[in-house]
Order: structure tokens, then sequence, then C-alpha cells
């Protein structure tokens, strides 16, 4: 049966163009390469979501759990699986279960950390290297046991072979979304390709903190985006875009907070770094924000239930009410005046508006929306770089 799958370029690679089409792919072709029965895709067993099911020619049941990616979390990921589907055994008139589970993994490349997991585990892996090489106008899918490097390969029918002449992912990248879900790597891979393929001009520079985009490394060199490594919040995106959120004249480096979906924030700008004063100012409203909710939930046990309460105990003290509704007051001028907040600001304004109404019977409107479209603030930054060089 022929499966038509889109592929992309990158560099002197070809990839899948996403987790989706390799799945695609095996879904339609695993018996042919590899002599298993696919039984069902995307199972879901107890909370946990399954790639592929499978069984060989003896009943024996295969899981197969795919990454498009290098993933550092695979075997934990199989043992989970491997523990719902024996406590619930579906398809027990296809599958075995008097015989040992096959755990299996295919992906591009393998973390040293995978390897360890193994090694000292209980269970039993497979571990499958897969990769995509042309010749001529043909493409093939190469699956290599990475113990006994046994090949196997299958022609891969493409519709759209999109080369993107982008180069290959740097290795710090790659590494550092080891343990990112699916959906967030796919949404940073999605951010570089659009950068890097807006203007010839733009290049990637990499370095041991971070990775900027933008037209030399010189004094006089233009960037109009940055991924910041950071162990305490993970990956950071710097984009170079007017002040006061796109409205100012001024350009600046603005650190940006995003759900890696389509919503974001400008959090602040920073000429270079992280933004230390950014990070405080982050951890001082998040705490006082989780006092004052801890605060409500005992009132409201309070008011339940008196005698679990010592008597004229209050669950908050007035300066720290006063200082929460300062600070809701001061970020609400902030946002009409176009000023930059952080998730924290405006989890606080979205929870102070809440408790407002449950306390006064009517909400304070949050005017206007804080959150701006990623992919609108991104355009941003190239249109703006684009102004500079």
């Amino acid at each position: 049966m022929q499966s038509f799958v889109t592929l992309r370029k990158t560099g002197s690679c070809w990839e899948f163009e996403s987790e989706e089409a390799l799945e695609d792919f095996l879904f339609s072709h695993l018996e042919e390469i590899l002599s298993w029965t696919v039984i069902q895709r995307q199972y879901i067993v107890n909370g946990q979501r399954c790639d592929l099911l499978a069984t060989d020619k003896t009943g024996r049941l295969v899981v197969i759990e795919l990454k498009n990616v290098e993933d550092r979390g695979i075997v934990q990921q199989l043992t989970r699986y491997y523990h719902a589907l024996l406590e619930e055994q579906p398809f027990r008139d296809r599958i075995d279960y008097d015989k040992p589970v096959n755990l299996v993994a295919i992906a591009p490349s393998f973390h040293r950390d995978n390897l360890t997991d193994r090694k000292y585990h209980q269970l039993e892996f497979e571990f499958f290297q897969f990769s995509i090489v042309q010749e001529d106008n043909k493409f093939y899918l190469i699956l290599k046991d990475i113990d006994s490097e046994k090949t196997s390969q299958i022609q891969i029918v493409y519709e759209d072979a999109r080369e993107s002449n982008l180069p290959c992912q740097p290795q710090r990248l790659r590494k550092f979304m080891t343990d990112f879900p699916p959906s967030k790597k796919e949404t940073i891979l999605r951010i570089r390709e659009k950068i890097l393929s807006f203007d010839s001009s733009i290049q990637e520079f990499s370095s041991v903190g971070s990775i900027k985009y933008g037209n030399g490394t010189s004094k006089n060199s233009k960037y109009c985006a940055e991924f910041l490594f950071n162990k305490r919040y993970s990956l950071v995106l710097f984009l170079w875009i007017p002040f006061k959120g796109g409205e100012s004249s001024r350009i600046g480096r603005a650190r940006i907070w995003t759900d890696w979906n389509d919503k974001a924030l400008v959090e602040g700008y920073i000429s270079s770094g992280i933004g230390l004063q950014i990070n405080k100012r982050k951890k001082a409203i998040m705490d006082l924000n989780g006092t004052i909710r801890t605060g409500r939930e005992l009132k409201k046990l309070q008011l339940e239930d008196p005698t679990q309460f010592r008597y004229n105990y209050s669950p908050l003290k007035s300066k720290t009410i006063a200082k929460y509704e300062k600070e809701f007051w001061n970020n609400y001028k902030k946002l009409k005046q176009l000023q930059a907040l952080t998730y924290e600001d405006v989890k606080l304004l979205e929870d102070y508006s809440k408790f407002y109404e449950e306390d006064k019977g009517k909400a304070i409107k949050i005017i206007p929306s804080p959150y701006k479209s990623l992919d609108s603030l991104i355009d941003l930054a190239l249109e703006k770089w684009l102004e500079r060089v």
C-alpha cells in the first residue's frame, strides 16, 4: 500500500515534516519493514497514549513509541505503557499476554540517558534508529537495530518533498528540547524555520547559552530573535521589537512569555542576559498571589467550620491584602499605558478581578487584553529587522 507523506530538507538532512507524518508512514508500512501487524494507533489506556500497538507472528504484543527528534524520556514512557496495558489487557483475542511484551522505540537518534536507563532496567527494550536517504529521485526510510546493527529499508512515496535550505538544527537546541512535549518542539522548530526562511541574509549563531538570529556578529549587526537556554525558565524567547509592545519607534530586546501555542506576552526589555529583575518580579508576584489564594481558601474553611481555627484567627494579614490591592492597581495602570507585564502580573490581574466579583458581585474588566499573538510578535520582529538592515 502506498502512503504519501511530506518530507522536508534541513541543510543536508531529510526528515519527516512532523511526528504525525512518521506515524502515518509506519502505520501503513510496519508489516513490510518489520513484519509486525498493527492493531491500533494512538491507543489510550489509563490516561497513557500509545503511538502504535502491534503483534508479531506469534501473537506477542509489540508496543511502539515514535519520536521525530531525540527524546530523553523514551524508556520511562514505554514503562508506563507496559504497566497500563498489562492491567487492562486489551485485544485479548489477538494478543497472547502469556508472552513477554516487546517494547520498541523508533527515533532518529538516542540520548545516552536512553541507553543508561535501558541498561539497568528489568524490562527489555529494542531501539531502532531511523534515517531518510535520497538516491537519485527516490527516498528511502532506513531502520537500524542499534544492538545488532541490522538494517531494513523501504521506499517513501512522497507527495511534496519540501526543501527549505535551512541549516541542520544546532546540537544545543536539539539537546535542550529533549524533554519538551512534541507540540512545544514543533512550535519552536516552526519559529526557527519562519525566521531563517524570511530573508537569505538571516543567519543562525549558536553559543553556549543561546542561539541568535540576525545578519552577523559584529557591533553593527542587527538581530531579530534569540532562544536563551535557562535551567529554571527552560527555553526563553527574545524578540527585537518596538517598546510598548510594538507601539513605540524605539527598538529593544523584549523577553517573551508564551504558552508555545499562540498566546504571548511582552514581559520586559533587557539589553542582554535573561533579566534578573524580571525574574525577581515574577517570583515576588507569584508568591504574593499564592499567599492570597491560600488565605482565601482558609477563610472559606473558617466560615464553614469555625471550630477548626483558634479564636480571632485571620488567614490574611491586612498588610498583605493592602499590598495585593496596590499591585493590582499598579498593574492595571501599566496595562492601560501599554507597559510590559510579566505572566505573573497578568495572573494577579485575572485573579483579583475574579475575587472582586466573588466578594462584590461585579467584575473589573481587564481591558485591553495583555496577550498578543505569538506569530504577530515574530512577524513584527522580522518586519522591524528588515527596516534596520
